[in-house]
């Protein structure tokens, strides 16, 4: 029994010894594992302009405020300011003018326009959906309240049928609209401009290289001087550049304004601003350089692959020979 028991322990020996690799080095080496190969990040994908449906959307918005008659007197001029993207002024559009219902709303305060064919409807159409025209613009006047109105003008490139035949408004990631009305004759008056559109989104966005845009602009101005108001469109020509390795955004306006009955457009004033775009993120904000007549603030963001278009609000205050000012505006372009 005691020789049985030695052959079985000299024999457990030797099976641990070939299990480790020992002895003479012969036992199999082992087969790496393969690396997985990563699955690439697919590119988004993004809706365009003109719409197919009924669409709601958030906005950026710019405001400003006036209270009294502008056709009397001087009006009071209230606060500007500027709003990233948010859902506190949001609005809905449609792609078919004559059936669809568009809407402007602001927290509690809400629009609603359409054509009067076959709706409950009293807006007017004041500028029709053509491919002449750059805005197609609804207003209402209440019948009951005298001075009452709410007016929206919508950038043309929504509708598909209708579309602007200006190359340089007709984007397919980004529109505008714009919101002015009043509570009566004397009362309080509210523009709010705003900018949406399909936000690139974030892990799209560029962050190396220096881009410029083409930019085009819309505003107004709200001036009173002495016991008189004018208020006049803003046109003129807008530059943007943007370091997205460094996040600066530079913008420069050479602005004019246009005469209430129409007519050539009178230079008015050139202003600077830069901003910031945060890292990781599709928006920024900014504000008027010292060099820039009136004091005031931006909130841009970008729009569709790799930023290629961009959508601006802006609004301003201050004083110009001797006029108390209030500007406001909303900037959209591309690469």
């Amino acid at each position: 029994m005691i020789r049985r028991h030695m052959f079985m322990s000299a024999l457990a020996a030797t099976v641990a010894l070939s299990g480790c690799g020992g002895g003479n080095g012969s036992g199999a080496t082992p087969t790496p594992t393969a690396s997985p190969t990563p699955t690439p990040t697919p590119s988004p994908t993004y809706a365009t302009f003109p719409l197919s449906a009924p669409t709601e959307f958030n906005t950026y918005s710019a405001a400003i405020s006036y209270t009294g008659d502008p056709a009397t007197s001087a009006v009071t001029l209230g606060a500007a300011s500027t709003e990233t993207l948010s859902t506190r002024v949001r609005l809905a559009t449609d792609s078919a003018i004559n059936t669809g219902t568009y809407v402007m709303r602001e927290n509690q305060e809400e629009s609603r326009f359409c054509v009067p064919t076959g709706q409950t409807c009293t807006s007017t159409l004041v500028t029709p959906s053509a491919a002449t025209n750059p805005e197609f613009i609804f207003r209402t006047d209440d019948a009951t309240t005298a001075g009452k109105f709410t007016q929206v003008e919508y950038l043309n490139n929504v509708i598909p049928t209708t579309l602007t035949s200006d190359a340089g408004l007709a984007l397919t990631r980004v529109s505008y609209a714009n919101w002015w009305r009043g509570d009566s004759t004397a009362g309080q008056k509210r523009l709010a401009y705003t900018a949406w559109g399909y936000s690139t989104a974030l892990s799209d966005m560029p962050t190396t290289g220096t881009v410029s845009y083409s930019d085009r602009i819309t505003g107004r101005l709200v001036s009173t001087v002495g016991t008189t108001t004018a208020i006049n469109k803003v046109t003129g020509t807008v530059t943007m550049n943007v370091n997205f390795a460094t996040g600066v955004v530079d913008m420069t306006f050479a602005l004019s304004t246009i005469p209430a009955g129409g007519g050539t457009p009178v230079a008015y004033a050139n202003f600077t601003a830069q901003g910031a775009i945060p890292v990781g993120q599709n928006q920024w904000t900014g504000s008027f350089t010292n060099a820039s007549p009136l004091s005031g603030t931006l909130a841009g963001g970008f729009f569709g692959s790799q930023g290629e278009q961009v959508g601006v609000v802006f609004s301003a205050s201050g004083t110009i020979g001797g006029a108390q000012q209030r500007l406001i505006g909303v900037v959209i372009g591309k690469k």
